[in-house]
């Protein structure tokens, strides 16, 4: 029943006294529930999904019992549903089948009564006034709100996330003190709320103009995100617009790197990059770049914030549909920052890239490579044979942008850059190509023949059936350039590629030790480096860093390019791994 599981806040030595309740008369009269022969129980994050079953009371139709929570953090949120054993049934909800929701008591052993609903809100419906308060002093100060021209709206289930027609009104007797002074910029307002008794009502406020949706905090939405409360009659706590307390205001910078999107993404609309968090309700507030900047693709975007406010946020565009990224240090989930906790102390965050898209997985500037091949005996797939006095020599490939072929519709010549270069009156073309901007760590090209060395309809793919290509890898940057092992036209070669979903492209080992010490090697690249333990059982691993493909260039060539090597002192045991962070 992975629906219904809602994420729970876990702290240590918590405690909260839950009592539950059901009033199962519907299921009675249905017949899809007998007393004393089917029973009912809680379901919830307090006890992993598990059953408390709940007792009858005297032979009425509400059942009920208590639990110690000790799972959800004091002050935390409780999710949990009814089931009833007839059936294996799971309650169903009157909005987006979502759990139920509840605010734990903050002190320790404290005591929660749970509201009386009828399981799955089968009842008749009934009418409660509910009281709604929010202050929005952050937000006046940080100009997303003006008192007297502005309105405060609730938008909700109960009325149809309908804007305009539930509008709280200021109460200046209403004020709030904390560290930062008083405040009196609270709204209220009263509203029937008609349904089922204690059905869940989900809801947040909205600032107008504008449309400014509130962004509450994990323990404050339910598992859509939106504020909730049983209806039986109340009134509200007061709470702040998105939770965000008044404070003094400061700037913070938001900076990010778009490079691997442009060079990798065709539909990429880069007047689209935009900030999105709870600093604007998850609306879209659009970056801008420096054009004249060394690196165009960095866009930034300033957010003024409380001073000590928390932001989750994301980064996002637009190629045709929305794209979040799905950053690699926070597993997928939000970014977080803390604004400064002291007025005027400004911030500008550090560059990051797109989804984490690591530096040394792409060149971030250009690299050159050297290609050899060797054309001695090459015949073509069409039967062609070779001739250096008159054939030339191209290279393609994703680098190149995989330019066309000859024999196409409209043929044109190729890129000249791409020009294998015949060395002196042997069987080697060479050429020195600087790679550009981009992906290409690890990459797919091939040989063609230019036949009759006319370069007007470009080269012909005829080194191995079309889709079979070489694949080599940049295995190490710091050489100038970085030179790729002499292909054979025709045989086709692919190399191992260490990575995360392909540890073995390693091929990390240790030799026997001699003279002190024991040779460590390993087919390395850009991001990758050796760690090195002495045992398996304890302590930590210790990075060299150095081996890094960034700027490691001790080894020796071999067919599947730069191998790596290192000499590390033969004293003790020692463990090694290639690690790519």
């Amino acid at each position: 029943m992975a629906l219904f599981l809602g994420a729970a806040a876990v702290a240590s030595a918590s405690s909260s006294f839950v009592t539950f309740s059901v009033d199962m008369a519907t299921n009675i009269v249905l017949g899809t529930f007998t007393p004393g022969t089917d029973h009912v129980s809680a379901r919830g994050t307090f006890n992993g999904w598990g059953e408390l079953v709940l007792v009858q009371q005297g032979s009425g139709t509400v059942y009920t019992n208590t639990a110690n929570d000790t799972t959800d953090a004091n002050g935390g949120r409780l999710d949990y549903r009814f089931y009833d054993s007839n059936g294996s049934t799971w309650e169903d909800q009157p909005y987006t089948g979502n759990n139920r929701d509840a605010l734990l008591p903050s002190v320790n052993g404290g005591s929660l009564v749970l509201p009386t609903p009828y399981f799955g809100d089968a009842g008749a419906s009934v009418t409660n006034n509910i009281t709604f308060q929010v202050n929005v002093a952050e937000q006046v100060a940080l100009g997303n709100f003006t008192p007297g021209t502005g309105t405060v709206e609730i938008r909700g289930n109960f009325n149809g996330w309908s804007g305009g027609v539930t509008v709280l009104t200021n109460d200046p007797s209403i004020t709030v003190t904390n560290i930062y002074g008083v405040t009196s910029n609270v709204y209220v307002g009263t509203f029937p709320v008609v349904t089922s008794p204690g059905a869940p009502e989900a809801f947040k406020y909205v600032l107008q103009p504008g449309t400014l949706w509130d962004s509450p905090s994990s323990v404050n939405q339910d598992n859509g995100g939106n504020r909730y409360f049983a209806n039986v009659q109340q009134t509200l706590p007061l709470v702040d617009f998105s939770d965000q307390p008044y404070s003094p205001i400061v700037n913070v910078a938001f900076n990010v790197d778009m490079t691997y999107v442009a060079l990798t993404d065709p539909n990429y609309e880069p007047n689209t990059v935009a900030l999105r968090g709870s600093f604007n309700g998850w609306g879209i507030l659009l970056m801008t770049n420096n054009p004249s900047a060394p690196n165009t693709n960095i866009y930034t975007a300033v957010v003024t914030t409380g001073i000590g406010s928390t932001i989750d946020y994301k980064f996002f565009y637009n190629n045709g549909g929305d794209i979040y990224e799905n950053p690699l240090s926070t597993g997928g989930n939000n970014r977080l920052v803390i604004a400064p906790s002291l007025a005027g102390a400004n911030t500008n965050l550090p560059v990051v890239l797109f989804n984490d898209a690591g530096p040394n997985d792409l060149f971030l500037q250009p690299t050159p490579v050297l290609f050899s091949v060797d054309m001695n005996g090459a015949v073509g797939t069409d039967s062609h044979v070779f001739d250096p006095n008159t054939d030339g020599l191209y290279i393609n490939g994703q680098f190149a942008g995989w330019y066309p072929w000859a024999g196409g519709v409209n043929p044109v010549p190729a890129p000249s850059q791409y020009q294998m270069i015949r060395q002196g009156t042997s069987t080697i073309y060479t050429n020195t190509i600087t790679l550009p901007l981009g992906p290409w760590l690890s990459f797919q090209y091939k040989y063609g023949m230019d036949i009759g060395g006319q370069d007007s309809d470009g080269p012909t793919d005829n080194e191995a059936p079309s889709g079979n290509n070489h694949f080599r890898v940049v295995r190490a940057t710091a050489f100038n350039p970085y030179v790729m092992p002499t292909d054979k036209f025709g045989t086709m070669y692919s190399e191992p590629y260490f990575s995360g979903t392909s540890p073995s492209g390693a091929n990390l080992t240790v030799g026997a030790v001699s003279g002190g010490t024991v040779p460590v090697t390993w087919l390395g690249r850009p991001g990758a480096h050796l760690q090195v333990k002495t045992n398996l059982t304890g302590g930590s691993w210790q990075d060299i860093i150095a081996t890094d493909g960034t700027n490691w260039t001790s080894g020796y060539s071999s067919t599947n390019g730069f191998v790596s090597q290192t000499n590390w002192p033969a004293n003790g045991n020692r463990f090694f791994r290639l690690v790519k962070p």
